[in-house]
């Protein structure tokens, strides 16, 4: 017994090491596909569209038969009375003659069904609107998170170039570090210049460290997003590669873009809105059919047993409902949906100003961050070439330490520089995809 303890015990050691040891590889695609999945905003969004079919088939529930059952009863401590001539009962006068039972009892089924009402049939076509329009906004979400994730991805990506390029230069200042304390020791240079130099790659471990702890960050903020344990380990695969794509000199049809889509759905529910408006003025048709037992008894005898307790009662028939006048409710309502279409009207053409000025800025944002990034490529070779060259010439006591520190630091400025004008070129053609309205394609379908 006691060595299977020890077994069961090593067994649940092993499987919590396992876990805690693993790394979860994700690509921008893939990275995306987790944030759709388990973000709680779009888990909100896609049960408001469920919410919204569910109303629709809901408010359909009126087409059907409406069938209930009932159970009334009444007593009556008084009876309603009218008077009628004496002469039909040979009496002078007028006579009080009592009309009804002190109990009442009506028990049964009614069923009514709606043969026409325009508004009604009106509003169903709304509901259906309605559930789309939820359909587009769990599509504007799912657009907004991928822009997110994407955006946070290059970020990191960028944190690490950063932090790699940093501990190249880190691996330069250790190298430099060992000839300074050479020529030291020989007595070609001043202790202070070591000291210098001692200084410096301290400061650079400390920028190294403020990025370790910054990138950290950013991978926890990229596990909320999309839905992975803080406890997870993730690796992020895809590199920040430099490809340009070409940029279309044709503006984009807007119609493709979800703000478009959003508006154009609203801008039809208020049409049909208002269509039902003005359906309210027309008459409302409806059938019936009903079937009960009715007892009335002057005493509460209606378990006693015996023949006729209780009487069958049947009808069918129809019923019509003509509006006439309602104080200007019905009138107002309809200028209300007047004034909302004017509305819209404004915000769609508004949103096409809009879309056109983003698309605009986003094509010369790209073209401009291009040619920074290849300028920044030429000024990282420039830079490499004018390091050698000083450290070639510190070690032979042709230049200054100053001056080979100088160099280096244009060389580590212009990596990061680098690193920064790549980042800012992916979020132009963040901006640039996502004003065509092509960030789903993009990221979801590869």
């Amino acid at each position: 017994m006691k060595q299977k303890l020890i077994v069961i015990s090593v067994l649940f050691v092993l499987m919590a090491a396992s876990a805690e040891g693993q790394n979860v590889r994700l690509s921008v695609a893939g990275a995306v596909q987790q944030g759709l999945k388990n973000n709680p905003e779009i888990q909100n969004a896609a049960l408001g569209k469920q919410k919204s079919q569910s109303e629709h088939v809901g408010l359909k529930s009126k087409l059907y038969p409406q069938i209930q059952a009932y159970s009334d009863f009444s007593y009556s401590y008084a009876l309603p009375k009218m008077i009628v001539p004496g002469e039909l009962f040979g009496q002078g006068g007028d006579i009080p003659v009592v009309f009804g039972t002190k109990y009442n009892w009506n028990s049964g089924f009614k069923a009514t069904q709606l043969l026409y009402n325009q508004s009604y049939f009106t509003a169903l076509r709304v509901a259906g609107l309605q559930t789309g329009l939820e359909q587009l906004n769990l599509q504007q979400k799912n657009e907004n998170l991928v822009y997110q994730i994407t955006q946070l991805y290059y970020l990191c990506q960028t944190t690490r170039q950063q932090r790699e390029h940093l501990s190249v230069t880190a691996g330069n200042m250790s190298h430099l570090l060992q000839i300074t304390g050479l020529l030291h020791q020989n007595e070609l240079i001043r202790k202070i210049d070591h000291d210098q130099v001692l200084v410096d790659q301290n400061n650079l471990q400390r920028e190294i460290d403020n990025l370790d702890q910054l990138f950290e960050q950013q991978l926890n903020l990229m596990k909320f997003l999309i839905g992975i344990e803080a406890e997870a380990s993730i690796e992020l695969t895809d590199s920040l590669a430099f490809s340009v794509r070409e940029v279309a000199t044709l503006m984009p049809s807007w119609e493709n873009r979800t703000e478009m889509k959003m508006l154009n759905s609203q801008f039809e529910m208020a049409s049909l809105s208002l269509k039902q408006g003005k359906q309210e003025y027309l008459p409302v048709l409806s059938g019936y059919a009903q079937y009960y037992y009715q007892g009335q008894r002057d005493r509460f005898d209606f378990f006693d047993g015996g023949d006729n307790r209780f009487f069958n009662v049947g009808g069918v028939g129809l019923s019509l409902s003509i509006p006439v006048f309602d104080g200007f409710e019905r009138r107002e309502k309809i200028q209300q949906r007047k004034l909302t279409m004017q509305q819209l009207r404004n915000r769609q053409m508004q949103t096409v100003n809009y879309l056109t000025k983003e698309h605009v800025n986003a094509s010369l944002q790209y073209d401009n961050n291009r040619k920074a990034v290849v300028r920044q490529k030429e000024n990282i070779g420039i830079a490499e070439k004018n390091y050698r060259i000083a450290l070639l010439g510190y070690e032979q006591q042709t230049i200054s330490l100053t001056d080979l520190l100088r160099a280096q630091n244009s060389l580590t400025e212009s990596r990061l520089t680098y690193a920064n004008a790549l980042l800012q070129f992916k979020n132009a053609e963040l901006d640039l995809i996502r004003s065509k309205g092509g960030l789903l394609i993009e990221y979801i379908n590869q």
